[in-house]
């Protein structure tokens, strides 16, 4: 479990969903949720304000969860550097390769028990661990495995950021 509360954004096409998932991420977890309906409302949001985690539904009218992956992975202007993406779709296993090569870092196949989305939450926003490495001081697995962080994926600017205007 995280040692502080998380701020997590919700993007849903459904509110009582929403609502269900975030009062479990809130009550249970201890985190702050903000919900939206629109990819809009969600981009000027994270343009304000950090978060540390984004759960996307994939049943979105018009805007598919892989584009805004993409979209938010890639944008400059986000408030938060880095944050982890959950995605919840109706599709089984082998059809959620294409959302983890857009970005997302875990997806859930609907429906989704708030105590296995509480559980994702936890696992992907838990603080780094420290390890010994030889006699040399304290680092984190991520530094003591060489590996550089990795952003996948085309880029498809959100509402017109980085297109060329005619």
């Amino acid at each position: 479990m995280p040692s502080r509360p998380l701020s997590v954004a919700m993007l849903a096409a459904n509110p009582a969903l929403a609502g269900i998932l975030a009062r479990a991420l809130e009550i249970d977890g201890g985190h702050k949720v903000a919900t939206f309906e629109g990819i809009e409302a969600l981009t000027t949001y994270l343009r304000l304000t950090p978060v540390d985690l984004v759960v996307l539904d994939t049943e979105l009218p018009g805007a598919p969860a892989i584009d805004i992956a993409r979209g938010l992975r890639s944008h400059v202007r986000l408030a938060s550097d880095d944050f982890a993406i959950v995605a919840l779709t109706q599709t089984p296993s082998p059809f959620h390769r294409p959302l983890l090569a857009a970005g997302i870092d875990d997806v859930l196949q609907k429906p989704v028990a708030p105590g296995r989305l509480l559980a994702v939450v936890d696992a992907l926003c838990a603080p780094a661990r420290e390890v010994a490495v030889g006699n040399g001081p304290m680092v984190t697995l991520f530094e003591a495995s060489g590996m550089a962080p990795v952003r996948n994926g085309n880029v498809i600017p959100l509402f017109g950021e980085g297109r060329e205007r005619r």
